[in-house]
């Protein structure tokens, strides 16, 4: 390699950025929107974690790891990992997680301007790390 060569990072994900942006918003908004259904008894809501495990699994795909971004995960979160087989869908469940707890603390009387901030950087972390922007 010349002096003068970039050396370019690996990108988690194959998706494009854009995608990568709409399925982690998307899917944060859906959890809330599944365990909203949920409490309030919604004609055919069903058990949000099965349901919310179903969409982990799905976005999972749709971001496309490559190896390096299936070991990042694994190295961020084995855990999870370990829990669903799948570093992608381990990602997402800690994505829902996150999600819930922080919107059980608006419902426990935390004001909502203070926790919204947080959610939108959490998933803005989200997205540079799956975009190669951040390690």
């Amino acid at each position: 390699m010349e002096a003068t060569e970039k050396v370019v990072p690996r990108r988690p994900s194959t998706a494009s950025p854009e995608l990568i942006e709409a399925l982690v918003r998307q899917f944060a908004s859906r959890v809330l929107f599944l365990r909203a259904a949920w409490h309030r008894g919604d004609d055919g809501a069903q058990n949000p974690l099965q349901a919310i495990q179903r969409e982990a699994r799905a976005a999972s795909a749709a971001i496309a790891l490559t190896p390096h971004g299936r070991a990042l995960c694994m190295y961020l979160l084995p855990d999870e990992t370990k829990a669903f087989g799948d570093p992608g869908a381990g990602l997402f469940m800690w994505v829902a997680s996150q999600t819930v707890q922080m919107m059980q603390a608006i419902e426990d009387g935390e004001p909502e301007d203070a926790i919204k901030p947080k959610i939108d950087a959490m998933l803005t972390d989200i997205v540079a790390r799956l975009n190669g922007q951040k390690y």
